[in-house]
């Protein structure tokens, strides 16, 4: 830390950084509760890196518990197949892996009168104002 910090603030940042409460967190530091909730608005701001560093550095240190829970939905033969896949999805997107998501362009099969037609049932059953023609060809909102 780039300043000397006294054994409040160095408290304070410990406790926001498990909360996010800075009043909270000033009256567990020791400071007044009288003056906790305008200390803590200003403890938080010119703390604010060091509340980051501690809030990563917290946070780093739950991701094998995570990944741990993760795994064990996975392997468990009790899970349902819409848990499993779902903590499959959260392990790989935050290992960097992305699963696919396939898009299929339908509209270069249909004509452009098969998609207006579509469209007007669809606004129609949304009970949204319906596309009309210009006399240019292009589509209005009416």
């Amino acid at each position: 830390m780039s300043q000397n910090l006294t054994d409040k603030q160095k408290l304070f940042i410990e406790y926001f950084s498990q909360t996010g409460n800075a009043t909270q967190s000033c009256i567990k530091a020791g400071y007044s509760q009288k003056t906790a909730e305008q200390q803590g608005y200003e403890l938080k701001n010119k703390l604010a890196t060091q509340i980051d560093t501690a809030t990563k550095k917290l946070l780093g240190s739950a991701v094998p518990i995570a990944v741990d829970k993760l795994r064990k939905l996975i392997e468990n033969d009790k899970t349902t197949p819409s848990v499993q896949l779902g903590a499959i999805n959260s392990l790989l997107d935050r290992t960097g892996y992305q699963t696919t998501t396939k898009i299929e362009d339908v509209t270069g099969k249909k004509t452009d009168e098969e998609l207006r037609q579509e469209l007007d049932h669809l606004l129609g059953t949304m009970k949204i104002v319906k596309l009309n023609d210009n006399d240019d060809g292009s589509g209005s909102l009416n």
